[in-house]
């Protein structure tokens, strides 16, 4: 019996010394930007009188530093700064003539999440976790480019959560969810792999689509909304927990060890 309580008591020591409670942690985040049609980023379409169009996103990335901190053994709050390319490819064809264009552009972002994450401990050293958040956008300029024939063009517009034009025009809200695994190493840093789902509350951008060709010069609008689907790949160094200021025995009944 004793040697059974002693193996107990082991593995709730080795649980704790892997918790992420009271340790304040910085690391770096890969992301390649994935196209999905199940979610709504993938290809987006539009009927003109002349000619159909078609706006397509395509593989991008994010990378950037990220800082978590961990509240309790289970909760944390994560938040961070990324660098974030979207890619799209616009096509106009007509299927009388058999006539087709293609342009390809990217929008550049910034973003700064704020999210909350609950934490499943599934083996010794490896964890689940679940996340959900806002993100802020930052988008620096519009964009627009040419297509091959020089016959079609396209014009982004950055869309703000603001009603006014004049009132921070880069900047959009957005939430953002996140499910992934992560292994915990005793003195090495965390390793994670997950994914997330980011989705503007509004649309990031708007694009006008311009044909001019022979005498003929038709619009069109496509609205992008800049959600986007992730691979997360995130390393987190290692850090020590820091020392509690409030004795445990004035701390609240959920937060002590030894409940």
């Amino acid at each position: 019996m004793k040697r059974i309580l002693l193996f107990l008591g082991l593995i709730i020591a080795q649980s704790y010394s892997y918790s992420q409670e009271r340790v304040t942690t910085f690391g770096i985040q890969v992301k390649p930007l994935i196209p999905s049609t199940l979610l709504g980023t993938g290809l987006e379409e539009l009927a003109g009188e002349s000619n159909d169009y078609q706006m397509q996103q395509r593989v991008g990335y994010s990378f950037g530093g990220v800082m978590r901190k961990g509240l309790t053994k289970w909760l944390s709050i994560e938040t961070g700064i990324s660098y974030v390319r979207r890619n799209y490819e616009a096509r106009v064809f007509n299927p009388t003539s058999n006539f087709s264009d293609t342009t390809q552009f990217r929008i550049i972002g910034y973003e700064i999440p704020l999210t909350g994450l609950v934490f499943v401990q599934l083996a010794e050293r490896i964890y689940m976790d679940g996340a959900l958040g806002i993100a802020l956008d930052m988008f620096p300029s519009d964009v627009e480019s040419t297509g091959k024939n020089y016959s079609f063009y396209q014009r982004s517009f950055r869309n703000s959560w603001s009603k006014s034009k004049e009132v921070m025009p880069w900047v959009n809200l957005g939430l953002v969810a996140n499910v992934g695994f992560e292994y915990r190493t005793k003195s090495s840093g965390y390793f994670y792999l997950g994914g997330s789902y980011h989705l503007p509350f509004k649309s990031s951008y708007n694009s006008f689509f311009v044909y001019d060709y022979n005498g003929l010069k038709e619009e069109g609008l496509l609205q992008l909304s800049g959600n986007y689907l992730t691979l997360d790949l995130k390393y987190f160094f290692h850090e020590e927990p820091e020392k509690p200021k409030i004795p445990e025995d004035e701390l609240p009944a959920w937060m002590r060890k030894s409940q």
